[in-house]
């Protein structure tokens, strides 16, 4: 029905109703009853009288620019209603418009607009502050449900009793009653309209054409709403001892006395704030000294108010970061190797691997990580590298591997690696017994053991080893992991390839000497489907994943070996990494 003119007319209508410019003339009456503006969720009906009509003329009711599909109820022969049940919309505009028969032009009868809303609910959590230096008083508070109709705030203050009556006039005003002000809402109030050292009372009233409601009233003591101005950063410096410590530097800005202020502060990207009250002998030369993590961006905030317990917080200054210097590693990296070819003279070929250590531990940008030997001759430095993984030749007579991580003030302390695993180990260091290696659900896979009931002592750790092979052979993923002692289990999310092997070996670490391995295997039909990808998980952990390709060694002087005590070269494994996140390939 409605073609472009009567889309035009509506608009125009729509124009019209809302406020706008245009101008209509109107054939007729539209109204609303009960009433254009109701509780939302009533029952109302829409009436269209047209003045003067033909007879059996159609009529057409338009809700903003949709045609209603419902039926009109007539009245009389010029009157139709529109009956809506439970109305739930916030604002719409009608259009009614009639067509005599045989008749294809549309005349308008007229428009109205509905509006549907709620009462205001009573204003909750009244809050008056006065900032220092402003002059003014400010205040705030909740207004509740929305009423989806236009509302009216004002704020009323009742002068309940001066601090000071300076004459008998005053004196016989305040006895004879109270007086009280109203402002409107969303304008400061100027302190020059009230008695400087007056109680009030304050409430805030809402109206709208549905209801009145008010706030409880709050007592108000404009001497204790005052806020004073936070604290500004000066400076901030970290001690270089042992731990170091962070002080920041806060210059006073307030003149006001009996102020309490806190300080908070956290890590950037944290979600925990960590706050501190200041004493007494903060206030006329604030600082804050904290114990912070290095190598760290931090946010620095202050608040502060006056004494009395009820006085209002300033807001948070604006926030100050900061970020700590780097320290030495913190901690020695998890390590382990991959034991190569033994040589006659006695010297053999190991793969050290490297776990990055976390931002906490790192306390900075790890610049590289140094593996030495300790030997009859002394300690000899075998890698000096920034990858995670270094093939070295290990000299003859060396069991002992330190490995430390270094940054740009100091190194880590050193972790050890024991490379005993000869003849006799089966004695001196019993591996672990009873391995179990099955999937536990779609996405990973338990590997359990046991301690060796032969054992007469407690591993340092456990190692758990994995390689994952695909079905052709030549490729392979390789994973290990550090587990505590004290537990027996752990989880691998992997994915083999149809037709691989996922082999897992596990190696209990004593302090002079490690086990030989207790393996087991993924039996093949029991392996998920997907891509060559493998993990250890461990308490939300992600093991150190290395795609080990063809080794390639270069061994140099190995007929110098036994001329004496020098260093080695780093021989570093071509690699094929698994996984850009946890793997440096060289």
């Amino acid at each position: 029905m409605a073609g472009s003119s009567e889309a035009l007319v509506i608009h125009a209508l729509l124009c019209c109703l809302c406020g706008g410019v245009a101008s209509i003339e109107c054939s007729g009456r539209v109204w609303i009853e009960p009433a254009p503006m109701v509780l939302m969720g009533s029952n109302i009906s829409i009436n269209c009288l047209a003045t003067p009509g033909c007879p059996r003329a159609e009529f057409f009711i338009f809700l903003n620019y949709s045609l209603v599909e419902g039926p009109l109820h007539p009245v009389n022969s010029s009157t139709v209603q529109l009956w809506l049940h439970d109305f739930q919309e916030p604002f719409r505009t009608v259009a009614c418009f009639t067509r005599c028969p045989n008749s294809k032009r549309s005349q308008l009868v007229c428009g109205a607009n509905i509006q549907a809303g709620y009462p205001p609910d009573p204003p909750s959590n009244l809050t008056c502050t006065i900032r220092e230096r402003s002059g003014h008083l400010a205040c705030t508070w909740d207004r509740g449900r929305l009423t989806h109709l236009s509302t009216h705030y004002t704020l009323h203050l009742r002068r309940t009793g001066l601090a000071v009556v300076k004459d008998a006039e005053e004196k016989d005003a305040e006895e004879k009653g109270e007086e009280e002000e109203v402002f409107p809402a969303g304008s400061p109030v100027p302190l020059s309209t009230l008695h400087g050292r007056s109680r009030y009372s304050a409430w805030v009233q809402a109206s709208n054409a549905l209801g009145t409601a008010r706030s409880a009233p709050r007592p108000l003591d404009l001497q204790e709403l005052v806020v004073p101005t936070p604290p500004l950063v000066d400076s901030a410096e970290t001690t270089e001892t042992s731990p170091p410590t962070t002080i920041i530097h806060w210059r006073r800005q307030t003149l006001l006395e009996n102020v309490h202020c806190e300080e908070r502060h956290k890590a950037t990207g944290t979600p925990a704030w960590h706050v501190e009250l200041w004493d007494g002998a903060a206030q006329h030369r604030p600082r804050g000294r904290h114990d912070l993590q290095s190598n760290t961006q931090y946010v620095f905030q202050v608040r502060c108010r006056l004494s009395p317990a009820d006085s209002p917080w300033s807001p948070w200054s604006p926030p100050f970061l900061y970020t700590t210097p780097e320290a030495a590693p913190a901690t020695a990296p998890d390590v382990w190797r991959r034991l190569g070819p033994a040589f006659p003279n006695g010297s053999h070929e190991v793969t050290v691997l490297i776990k990055p250590l976390s931002p906490q531990d790192a306390r900075g940008r790890i610049l590289g990580y140094t593996v030495a030997a300790e030997s009859p001759w002394g300690t000899l430095l075998l890698c000096n590298t920034s990858s995670t993984v270094c093939s070295i030749l290990v000299p003859p007579g060396a069991h002992t591997l330190r490995i430390t991580a270094y940054n740009s003030k100091g190194a880590s302390s050193p972790a050890s690696i024991t490379l005993s695993q000869g003849a006799g180990s089966q004695e001196e260091f019993p591996a672990p017994v009873a391995v179990e290696v099955k999937p536990d659900n779609l996405s990973r896979v338990l590997v359990a053991w046991q301690p060796s009931p032969r054992s007469s002592r407690s591993p340092l750790w456990f190692i758990v080893e994995g390689v994952s092979t695909t079905w052709y052979g030549w490729e392979e993923q390789y994973f290990w992991k550090k587990v505590p002692h004290q537990e027996t289990h752990t989880y691998i999310r992997a994915k083999a390839v149809a037709g691989g092997h996922i082999n897992v070996s596990v190696y209990a670490v004593y302090p002079d000497g490690v086990s030989r391995p207790s393996s087991g295997q993924v039996p093949a039909e029991d392996q998920l489907l997907g891509s060559t990808s493998s993990e250890i998980s461990h308490d939300g952990d992600i093991g150190v994943l290395l795609g080990l390709g063809i080794s390639v060694v270069t061994l140099s002087n190995i007929s110098n070996l036994t001329a004496g005590p020098s260093p080695f070269p780093c021989s570093l494994l071509l690699l094929k990494p698994a996984s850009p996140i946890d793997q440096v390939a060289v």
